[in-house]
């Protein structure tokens, strides 16, 4: 009797112990970049940018640091977006890890982790973490950001927007500095 609520105790702890390998899995790709020199490519962008867009309408975005110059705050519009695209995202150091946390008009905050940074070419490559107010897995949300940091006064973004598990568009824009 002994052997079998033996086998029964170690049978739990294993299926246990899968279940939080599985749930880790879920945190999405983790990298070695070096964070702190692409937190500090981004915060170079403090300032006001635009962009064009359909029928002659501009998206514009404001970066500015705050906290200390700990967090990094961006505040898009886009005219051409449902409610004038009015959006927001916090970029900041997580322990060794960038990260951004971005307010969407598809009423979810979806996390972001940088997964790779080329200091040489300014790209900085986000990928999926987590994300608040995710009804299920499938509702649409933003899953994927990459920046290219060109030179002081241009950078070029795209964020990927998926739903039900696919790809569902891109949205790349060509920035240039206002301010």
């Amino acid at each position: 009797m002994r052997r079998r609520n033996l086998l029964t105790i170690l049978t739990i702890a294993g299926i246990c112990g899968l279940g939080v390998a599985v749930r880790g899995s879920d945190e999405g790709p983790k990298a070695t970049i070096d964070a702190v020199a692409a937190f500090a490519r981004l915060k170079a962008l403090e300032g006001t940018w635009s962009a064009p867009g359909p029928d002659g309408k501009r998206a514009e975005t404001t970066f500015e640091l705050t906290a200390g110059g700990t967090v990094l705050v961006e505040r898009y519009t886009n005219p051409a977006l449902p409610g004038g695209g009015h959006m927001m995202t916090a970029y900041h150091l997580d322990g060794p890890a960038l990260v951004l946390t971005h307010y969407c008009i598809a009423n979810n905050q979806p996390t972001l982790r940088a997964t790779a940074f080329d200091a040489a070419t300014g790209e900085i490559q986000f990928e999926f973490a987590s994300a608040r107010n995710l009804p299920t897995p499938g509702t649409g949300h933003m899953r994927r950001a990459k920046y290219r940091l060109q030179d002081r006064d241009h950078f070029v973004t795209d964020w990927d927007f998926f739903e039900n598990g696919k790809k569902k568009m891109t949205e790349s824009e060509t920035f240039t500095r206002t301010r």
